[in-house]
């Protein structure tokens, strides 16, 4: 139990950042980050063979995440969905689209890797693959961000 406690010492702030991105809008991030210790409480047993605490306690957020997202579909319209403002920084909101245009299995892992600095081992054990699915997965994402982005650099005029 005392384990626990450290853990959402140390892990908590960090685990509520992600779930509040990652989860808000369809549930309140606290109480999916006190599902989440509640799991790794009923799964403390296998806390002891975990390589990374951080990363399994991750994964259990992750999936805490997920199953609230399943139950919690949006039914409102989307005239009720807030505007922001357009971020100030024109190469930002160009990179930000580029990113959230990337298909899940590339967004997801670059997100963790950029927004969560979860290594490449954390990364592998929170979404249940190989590390080297990771590499592959960051490795395209990152390239189809290039071209994305290098697509929409002005060309140019070698003649002036």
């Amino acid at each position: 139990m005392q384990e626990l406690e450290h853990l959402y010492r140390a892990h908590g702030p960090a685990l509520l950042a992600y779930l509040r991105r990652a989860f808000g809008w369809c549930a309140s991030p606290q109480d999916m980050l006190q599902e989440t210790f509640l799991q790794a409480l009923h799964r403390r047993e296998r806390l002891a063979t975990v390589d990374s605490p951080r990363a399994w306690l991750f994964g259990i957020a992750r999936h805490v995440g997920l199953d609230t997202a399943r139950k919690h579909r949006p039914t409102e319209s989307l005239d009720n969905v807030p505007v922001y403002p357009a971020e100030p920084d024109g190469d930002l909101a160009a990179m930000r689209e580029a990113i959230a245009q990337l298909p899940p299995a590339m967004r997801e892992p670059l997100e963790l890797r950029l927004r969560e600095n979860l290594s490449y081992e954390e990364i592998a054990t929170m979404l249940e693959i190989p590390i080297g699915t990771v590499r592959s997965r960051l490795h395209n994402a990152m390239r189809r961000l290039r071209d994305e982005m290098g697509a929409e650099q002005p060309r140019r005029n070698s003649h002036g």
